[in-house]
């Protein structure tokens, strides 16, 4: 009988191996398969040009929101937007694209005029609109007409409607210029409601991030410091829109009186009271608008010949050569754009290590004999960017010149990554500066007690038991305080350093102020105002190379990260409708709330928990 079993044993294992060497062959078999659809389809698929006649004119339609360089979206998020609310979805537009775009058609035959569709443009700052404008100022010097039509425009959609020859606005639209303005919650009396203790550390007479939490209102410290850029920046747009428009800066957005007062004379109509005023051209209605313009470009028919933003684009040589690719030396450029953070980021946020691995790669490309950094931050950590300062000190100790363009904002954590510079371009409306430090946190102990709980125990020194539970001994904040003005010194020595100055002259200037790009100048914290056209021609200059040959240094996506991108977002497709999960479903709004809540909480990462970050730089 046992021997029976045995026999029985042995031709049972074989025909369980034999089973599974059959499924293990057949699922690699169907795996690679999958990958060699997916090879063949990636080399069959090109895009096929879109053909657009001679005399076209080129509708500059942005849809989406302007950026330096646009993230990778994960497939498991954009799913979950879908899902949620597909108007969550914002596409990004590089403004290298748009102003690539606009110079190109101003020198193409087959370009006769060049449309402005805003209707889809998110808000945008001010500093990337005029990088916009510039180009648009660049190609009216062809005598090429500009027209813009719209429903309705937004402050940033009409700022580049401005430029325009013509400005068409619908009858039942209109324009709404509300100016800047910088607004927060503050929270103080809802933390002592809640009996949380605040524990806040800070330098710096202007470091008003703390002031929610320890204030009910904005001190008179704060609001000085934001109403000079502020108005600034206000100055800016309201100077450029009257210019293009050939009225008085006064007339774009009036007084609240006055504003009624006209108002009230058209009815309360606001598209004539944008005609009236010489904001807009004309009253069309969509239909009107095209006859107009079809008649203003010679077209014989009610509709005019036009290509799009994204098919002219896609027509476009490249701008930029990819790192280890490039055919004869050049002018580096990377683009460092979001929060600074620890760690490891992918685009859209900074990464101390991610961005160090960048820079270090720059330093020994024989290739690359300049390197531009663009920083768009508002900063971060205090660790991470020190992280990236001594890397940039890297690339230039090897000899290869260093400058920084600024785009929007490049303040505290940004600017301490940017005085490491050779040079430092901003734009007049960048908004810099910010030096100062903070750290912050709560402690719980009076809630606790409220409710009849307490922390006790024993420890072997001072510094045991410090948790969120317990009240902050007086000798640790003595200490926290100690670090956080370490801090701020470590920060006066490198901007002294970065700029040839005393660190008495940087405290002067510091104490966490916001600067616009005009300020930073005339203070010595930036070098010239420019583009960041302007700072590759400078580098270029500098390393006595061609300002065409851009090498673009970024993380790559590799192969597997696309492929396995491509397979999660069928997956979680599929999982989804398996569930039943639609737009309106409790889950899916669940999981989409989870997701930002937990982004939000993996930004205070530093680990001595120090920031040099100034969230009062957004503009709403």
């Amino acid at each position: 009988m046992r021997k029976l079993f045995s026999i029985l044993g042995f031709i049972l294992s074989k025909i369980g191996s034999s089973i599974t060497f059959t499924r293990n062959l057949i699922l690699n078999l169907f795996f690679i398969a999958f990958i060699a659809i997916i090879i063949i389809a990636l080399q069959q698929t090109k895009e096929v040009p879109v053909a657009f006649a001679d005399n076209a004119a080129l509708v500059l339609n942005l849809n989406g929101i302007l950026v330096d360089q646009p993230k990778l979206v994960d497939p498991f998020d954009q799913v979950i937007g879908e899902f949620v609310d597909s108007s969550n979805i914002v596409n990004e537009i590089a403004i290298s694209d748009v102003v690539t775009v606009i110079k190109n058609a101003k020198t193409d035959n087959t370009i006769n005029a060049l449309i402005l569709d805003l209707a889809l443009l998110r808000p945008a700052s001010l500093t990337k609109l005029t990088d916009i404008s510039d180009a648009l100022v660049e190609f009216k010097k062809s005598n090429k007409p500009v027209y813009a039509y719209g429903d309705y425009f937004s402050q940033e959609q009409y700022f580049l409607a401005s430029f325009a020859d013509e400005i068409l606005l619908n009858p039942a639209g209109g324009v709404l210029l509300q100016g800047y303005g910088s607004y927060s919650l503050y929270f103080k009396d809802a933390i002592d409601k809640l009996n949380l203790s605040s524990h806040v550390f800070r330098v710096g007479t202007y470091k008003s991030f703390v002031e929610p939490f320890t204030r009910s209102d904005m001190s008179a410290a704060s609001k000085e410091a934001k109403l000079n850029w502020l108005n600034q920046l206000w100055n800016t747009y309201t100077g450029i829109v009257a210019t293009n428009r050939a009225i008085i800066a006064e007339d774009v957005a009036p007084k609240a009186d006055v504003f009624i007062a006209r108002l009230q004379s058209v009815n309360g109509n606001i598209a004539e009271y944008a005609l009236q005023q010489k904001l807009v051209d004309q009253l069309l209605t969509r239909e009107e608008m095209s006859r107009y313009l079809a008649k203003k470009l010679n077209s014989e028919s009610e509709e005019y010949d036009h290509v799009e933003f994204l098919d002219y684009l896609a027509q476009q040589p490249t701008q930029f050569q990819q790192q280890g690719f490039a055919n004869k030396p050049g002018v580096g450029i990377i683009f460092a754009s979001g929060q600074i953070l620890d760690g490891n980021q992918p685009a859209g946020a900074i990464g101390g290590k991610s961005l160090s691995k960048l820079l270090l790669e720059a330093k020994d490309d024989e290739q690359i004999k300049a390197l531009v950094l663009r920083i768009d931050s508002p900063g971060g950590s205090a660790f991470a960017s020190e992280q990236i300062r001594t890397a940039l000190l890297e690339v230039k100790q090897a000899g290869k010149p260093v400058v920084v363009s600024m785009g929007s904002v490049a303040a505290s954590g940004g600017y301490w990554i940017a005085s490491a510079a050779d040079e430092i371009w901003a734009k007049p409306t960048t908004i810099t500066g910010s030096i100062g430090i903070f750290g912050m946190f709560a402690t719980t102990e009076k809630l606790l007690a409220k409710l009849g709980i307490y922390s006790d125990g024993v420890g072997t020194t001072d510094y045991t038991g410090l948790s969120v539970n317990r009240k902050l001994p007086e000798h640790m904040a003595q200490i926290i305080q100690m670090t956080v003005e370490n801090g701020y010194s470590n920060f006066l020595a490198v901007v002294a350093e970065g700029r040839d100055m005393t660190t008495e002259q940087v405290n002067e200037i510091a104490q966490g102020r916001v600067w616009t790009g005009s300020d930073a100048l005339r203070l010595g914290l930036v070098d010239n105002l420019g583009s960041l056209d302007d700072a590759i021609a400078a580098a270029a200059k500098k390393a006595d190379v061609a300002s065409d040959s851009l090498i673009l240094i970024q993380t790559p996506r590799s192969e597997r990260e696309r492929l396995l991108s491509m397979f999660t977002q069928s997956l979680v497709t599929e999982v989804l409708t398996q569930l039943n999960i639609s737009a309106d479903g409790h889950v899916a709004t669940w999981l989409a709330t989870i997701s930002q809540q937990a982004a939000q909480l993996n930004n205070y990462s530093d680990p001595q928990g120090l920031y040099v970050q100034c969230l009062v730089c957004d503009i709403k």
